[in-house]
C-alpha cells in the first residue's frame, strides 16, 4: 500500500569512528563494524512510529507513555513544591528584590510543571532507518532508542539487519512495550524503504483459520495446516485499513508472479456497479488466464436480499462465501441457551441476488473461529465472526483439494474445483430461496474430492453467458 514507506534517498558516509548522522537529526548513529558495505554509502531516513501502528496499538502505547510521563512530572512537581516550602521556612519575610524574584521563580516552576501536564501531547517516538547494500543484498537496520526507557537499548549497532522478507523470511520487533512485529522491503535502489506492519488483527486471524500449523498442539491447527502463504497487505494504515485500487492491483500482480494456487480476500464493501471495473477485469484475467482460484467473503450486511458486497458476492469469477453457524458453534462460541436444531446461515451474512442477476453467494463455510491474532494485541487467540472468517475456512478446504489433486496428477482448474464444490455442498434450508442465503450450501471437502476423482477424465469447458437488457435500465 505504501503506508509504511520511508524516504531513504539521502546518502551519508561514516566518519572515522563509524558514526553517521541519522535523518531525524536528533542523534548520531553508530554503525556496527561487522556490517559489510563495499560502497561505504548509507541511505538514511526516519519515520514517526505512530504512522506504522494501528489506532488500537497507538492508543495503548500513548496511555502507557502518558502514565510514565505523569509519574516523572509529579516527581518534579513534588520537588519544586518542596523547594518552595524550604524557601518559605528559611525566609519568613521576603522584602529583598532578589529574594522576591527567587520566590517567583520557584512558584513559576510549579505552575509551569502543572501546566505542561495539562497540555501534554504525545506525537510519538521517531525511529531512524539505515539502508545499505552488502554486495549481495539490500540490508536494513533501525535505531529504536526513542521507544525504550533504557537508552542503552534499541541502538542501531545492536539491530540484527533485515532484508526483503521474501528472501530470508525474517522479521523484527520494535520494542517489548508495543510487541509489534514488522518486516521490510527495499525498493528503487535503496531510495525507498517499506516497513510493513499490521493495519488490524484481521489478517493474522484469517491466515490462522486457513493455514495455522502447530505440530505439538493439533487442536490449534487451521484447515490446511502448513500450506504456504504469501501475505499481501491491501489495507492502508493511513486510511484506517481501507484498501486502495493500487494495493489491490499490486497484490494480484504478486500472486501471479509467485505462481500462487489460491487467493483469499476477506475484504469488501457495497458497490453501485456489480461485476464491473478495473479490479474485476484484473480478477477475471487472474482466474481465466492464469488459472488461480479466487475466494472471497460475501459480506456481513444481511439478512436483507441483494446485500452481497464487492467483489466477493458480485463478481462472477470469484467464489463468494457466506457464513454458516452449526448448533455446536451457536452453543459454544455464542452461548446460545437453546441452539438451533440444525445448522443455518448467520443472520448478518449477506444475501443475493446481485443487481445484475447473479446468485451472489456460491457456497457457505463456518463463519466464526477462535484463531491466532498478532502479538501486539497481547493475547494469543481471539473469537471473530464474519464472512471474513468463512472465506479462509473455504479457502483452506480448497487448498486441501488442490494438494490432493497435485499429488495424484489431476489437472487443477478453477472451473472443475468450483463445480465440484457447488455440486457436493449440503443444502442449508429446504426452500429454493435459501440458495440466495447460503448459495449451494455448506461445502464438503471429502465429497468434493470424490467428485473431482470421478470427473477427472471429463473435459472442462468454460463459457460465459451475457444477457443484454432492453427497455428499462
Amino acid at each position: 500500500t505504501g503506508s509504511g514507506d520511508v524516504d531513504t534517498s539521502k546518502v551519508v558516509k561514516a566518519d572515522k569512528d563509524g558514526r553517521i548522522q541519522g535523518a531525524s537529526g536528533w542523534a548520531s548513529l553508530v554503525v556496527n563494524s561487522s556490517w559489510k558495505n563495499p560502497s561505504g554509502e548509507w541511505h538514511v531516513g526516519y519515520k514517526l512510529i505512530y504512522e506504522l501502528f494501528t489506532d488500537t496499538l497507538t492508543s495503548r502505547i500513548k496511555k502507557e507513555r502518558k502514565r510514565k510521563w505523569d509519574e516523572k512530572n509529579q516527581e518534579e512537581i513534588a520537588k519544586a513544591v518542596l523547594h518552595l516550602d524550604e524557601f518559605d521556612q528559611k525566609y519568613t519575610k521576603v522584602e529583598d528584590p532578589k529574594l522576591k524574584r527567587a520566590r517567583e521563580d520557584l512558584q513559576n516552576r510549579i505552575d509551569l510543571l502543572k501546566k505542561q501536564g495539562d497540555s501534554y501531547d504525545d506525537k510519538g517516538p521517531v525511529i531512524d532507518a539505515v539502508v545499505w547494500h552488502d554486495g549481495e543484498l539490500w540490508r536494513v537496520a533501525l535505531d529504536t532508542q526513542s521507544l525504550h526507557d533504557d537508552r542503552k537499548c534499541g541502538k542501531l549497532a545492536d539491530f540484527v539487519p533485515l532484508t526483503n522478507y521474501r528472501i530470508e523470511q525474517k522479521y523484527g520487533i520494535f520494542s517489548e512495550l508495543d510487541a509489534c512485529t514488522f518486516v521490510v522491503n527495499v525498493y528503487d535502489e535503496g531510495n525507498i524503504l517499506s516497513i510493513v506492519t499490521d493495519c488490524s488483527p484481521h489478517a493474522t486471524h484469517v491466515a490462522g483459520i486457513a493455514t495455522a500449523f502447530h505440530p505439538q498442539e493439533p487442536l490449534l491447527n487451521g484447515v490446511a495446516p502448513g500450506a504456504q502463504i504469501i501475505s499481501c497487505k491491501i489495507g492502508d494504515t493511513r486510511l484506517g485499513s481501507m484498501e486502495t485500487g493500487t494495493g489491490l492491483t499490486r497484490a494480484l500482480i504478486a500472486a501471479v508472479e509467485h505462481k500462487c494456487d489460491l487467493i483469499n480476500m476477506s475484504y469488501g464493501e457495497p458497490t453501485l456497479l456489480p461485476d464491473y471495473g478495473r479490479f474485476v477485469d484484473l480478477v477475471n484475467e487472474v482466474v481465466n488466464k492464469y488459472r488461480l482460484i479466487f475466494v472471497s467473503s460475501a459480506g456481513n450486511s444481511g439478512p436483507a436480499l441483494s446485500t452481497v458486497g464487492a467483489p466477493g458476492g458480485t463478481s462472477s469469477s470469484i467464489i463468494g462465501v457466506g457464513a454458516y453457524v452449526s448448533p455446536a458453534m451457536a452453543a459454544g462460541a455464542h452461548s446460545v441457551v437453546e441452539p438451533p436444531p440444525e445448522g443455518l446461515e448467520y443472520t448478518w451474512s449477506s444475501r443475493g441476488p446481485t443487481a445484475d442477476g447473479d446468485l451472489g453467494v456460491c457456497i457457505s463455510a463456518p463463519g466464526g473461529a477462535v484463531a491466532p491474532v498478532p502479538t501486539w494485541t497481547l493475547q494469543g487467540r481471539m473469537l471473530m465472526n464474519g464472512t471474513s472468517m468463512a472465506s479462509p475456512s473455504a479457502c483452506g478446504g480448497i487448498a486441501l483439494l488442490i494438494s490432493a489433486m497435485k499429488a495424484e496428477g489431476i489437472p487443477v482448474s478453477p472451473y472443475s474445483v468450483r463445480i465440484a464444490l457447488e455440486n457436493t455442498s449440503i443444502p442449508v434450508g429446504g426452500l429454493p430461496e435459501d440458495k440466495l442465503t447460503a448459495g449451494q450450501g455448506l461445502m464438503q471437502v471429502d465429497k468434493a474430492y470424490e467428485y473431482i476423482q470421478k470427473s477427472q477424465d471429463l473435459s472442462c469447458v468454460c463459457y460465459q453467458i451475457k444477457v443484454n437488457q432492453s427497455g428499462k435500465s
